[in-house]
């Protein structure tokens, strides 16, 4: 039986998407997203380190800001590293192979909202039934 690694996430992210290139010249986005799970005092997050490869990443990067709703499934695994304090520290990073944006954090400047059925008609116009 073969085994399986996946796991699938939403989450809010917790900064911009970074893009970086390793020495050999392919491109990684990185991002930090807070996956919550439970409710009210058993409410809990855990931050996840979402990497995503590709030249691709390059020109979607720009959309993924701190704020917004991301939902993604890829590879996990575990990395460690040492932090500032000295300490060792451990996390989990998901390996994606597309990551998509769910909701955008508004911006704080009001949008106008597309209507579906075209603009509104004005209120001298005469709406034949």
């Amino acid at each position: 039986m073969a085994d399986l690694n996946q796991y699938s996430f939403t989450g809010r992210l917790g900064g911009d998407a970074k893009v970086n290139k390793t020495s050999n010249g392919k491109s990684v986005m990185d991002m930090s997203v807070a996956v919550t799970s439970g409710f009210g005092d058993y409410k809990k997050t855990i931050w996840v380190k979402v990497k995503q490869w590709g030249d691709r990443v390059n020109n979607i990067a720009p959309i993924f800001t701190k704020g917004s709703i991301v939902a993604g499934t890829g590879e996990v695994s575990l990395e460690e590293w040492q932090g500032k304090d000295g300490l060792q520290h451990t996390g989990l990073v998901v390996t994606c192979m597309s990551v998509q944006l769910l909701h955008k954090k508004d911006s704080g400047q009001p949008q106008e909202q597309p209507n579906a059925f075209g603009p509104p008609p004005a209120d001298d116009e005469e709406i034949p039934f």
